[in-house]
């Protein structure tokens, strides 16, 4: 928290057209022998808004001074491990599937659990991802993932009644917020 300013803002988000598409790909990942899980389509979510904002993509270079930022999406997992918070990368998430990124994912968090994560698995993030929906809770402020220059923490969904626009004029429908 020295080195890097924090700064958060939160925002809600109607995700009931994800639950949706997350029922479906569940299935078809459960074909693959894939468990389908909802962080998947974060990432995916997450790399194309860092293709269109590129300043949020990037580490700091403490030695040169100077904030790098590659042309690929290099996305860390902040996983809960016995040994305490671990951030496995998984690169190149602008060029992956859902279903690749479900399966690479499930096999990087599985060995970070394990502690058969490689050193070089642990490193070249340029964007960090936790998620703290399984704890409850409906928001915290994580910490940036150093030397990441960003990182969005996401919360668990639930349902309440949300306004939806429809042909006929606005209604009230049970929709599922993070």
């Amino acid at each position: 928290k020295h080195t890097a300013a924090h700064f958060t803002v939160v925002e809600e988000v109607d995700v009931t057209e994800l639950v949706e598409a997350r029922q479906k790909a569940k299935a078809l990942g459960k074909n693959h022998g894939v468990n389908v899980t909802y962080m998947p389509f974060i990432m995916k979510a997450v790399a194309s808004g860092l293709t269109r904002f590129r300043s949020l993509n990037g580490h700091l270079d403490e030695e040169a001074g100077d904030i790098v930022m590659p042309a690929e999406i290099n996305i860390g997992i902040a996983t809960d491990t016995p040994n305490g918070l671990v951030v496995p990368v998984i690169r190149n998430v602008e060029q992956k599937s859902v279903l690749h990124l479900a399966a690479e994912l499930g096999d990087l968090a599985a060995r970070t659990r394990e502690g058969k994560v490689k050193p070089d698995e642990l490193r070249g993030s340029t964007f960090t991802i936790t998620n703290a929906g399984n704890i409850g809770g409906t928001l915290a402020t994580p910490i940036i993932n150093f030397p990441d220059i960003a990182i969005l923490g996401v919360h668990r969904i639930v349902k309440r009644p949300g306004i939806v626009e429809t042909p006929e004029g606005d209604e009230i429908a049970v929709r599922q917020y993070m």
